[in-house]
């Protein structure tokens, strides 16, 4: 076999392997979830603003670059206690991060840096980020949340356990 034939040969093989991976990825791993869109983000905000309680308490799972289980509770709507794998950060800015209100922030600055990767995640050229989401049906707050990153950065993802309005 010629050096040109075998080089084509390999590189059918690494695509597929390539589009093989992207197709297990999307069929096992990533979570069955609507691509988030900027309608869907607003409606999302615009449930909360509507129904959202002011006093809640809010438990999630982080899984990803830096897996860790979230408990917040919000009162009049002020973050009035927060804990990180049972620790309460010292930094209270941290706190508000994991309020249903930091949630949506949070997402709105993943759509900006999505929108420019290179720029925005610092990823390399050619890299792309995915973005998924599910929002609470009754009080719009971000239920489910998977950000991937194709092509270098850390994958994402978050989930509510539980939200109990106080």
């Amino acid at each position: 076999m010629s050096g040109w034939a075998r080089a084509a040969v390999m590189s059918a093989i690494l695509l597929g392997l390539v589009l093989g991976a992207g197709l297990a990825l999307e069929l096992f791993v990533v979570e069955r979830l609507p691509p988030l869109t900027v309608d869907a983000l607003e409606a999302g905000e615009k449930r909360w603003d509507q129904n959202g309680p002011k006093s809640y308490d809010l438990d999630l799972t982080i899984e990803g670059a830096q897996p860790g289980v979230v408990h917040v509770e919000v009162r009049n709507g002020v973050t009035t206690a927060m804990r990180r794998d049972g620790v309460a950060p010292q930094q209270r800015r941290v706190w508000d991060v994991w309020s249903v209100p930091g949630m949506f922030t949070t997402i709105e600055q993943e759509l900006q840096n999505a929108e420019d990767p290179q720029h925005g995640m610092g990823l390399t050229s050619g890299a792309s980020v995915d973005i998924r989401a599910e929002f609470d049906p009754t009080y719009g707050y971000p239920a489910r949340v998977h950000r991937v990153v194709f092509g270098g950065g850390p994958e994402v993802f978050w989930k509510v356990i539980s939200f109990k309005p106080r």
